[in-house]
């Protein structure tokens, strides 16, 4: 079976998998998604690159940035097949959107907001919103909470 239809399928599992409303049957698809790449011994560098559609350097700068994961203790480097699975189902989504002006600033937004909701005050905010210990916020409580502006000085002439 080549790599290209091992990755497909890895997607199709994964895709069939989110889409199940029965949790045994959702996680009987996820073993059997995980047991088909157990079988693969990963991809190499020139593998990956064309099934992700990328060139060698590109996928070697992806492997050392973490966004690829090596398999450990492979010589050459081998690519997991659920990391290039991964990989290539984010990179065909965005190249479907490829001419879509806003989707950086979307993607930016997102990963800026991911960042955010992943910092330490949120989970904070959300138990005081589930004890009832919020407040409204209007324009004199916004000015409590503010520090105060700073008064430019009239200059005096010398």
């Amino acid at each position: 079976m080549s790599l290209d239809v091992v990755v497909e399928d890895l997607i199709t599992l994964q895709q069939l998998a989110g889409q199940e409303r029965d949790a045994s049957r959702r996680r009987s698809l996820d073993a059997v998604r995980e047991h088909v790449a157990e079988r693969d011994r990963g991809a190499k560098i020139a593998e990956a690159a064309a099934v992700l559609g990328l060139s060698a350097p590109t996928v070697r700068a992806w492997v050392n940035a973490g966004v690829l994961v090596a398999l450990d203790g492979t010589a050459p480097v081998r690519i997991g097949v659920m990391s290039l699975a991964a990989t290539k189902q984010v990179l065909d989504e965005l190249r479907r959107h490829r001419d879509d002006r806003h989707l950086l600033a979307d993607v930016l937004r997102i990963l800026r907001d991911r960042n955010v909701l992943a910092g330490d005050d949120v989970p904070r905010g959300q138990d005081d919103l589930a004890a009832g210990r919020v407040r409204r916020l209007d324009s004199s409580s916004l000015d409590e909470l503010l520090p105060p502006k700073k008064r430019s000085r009239p200059s005096t002439p010398t």
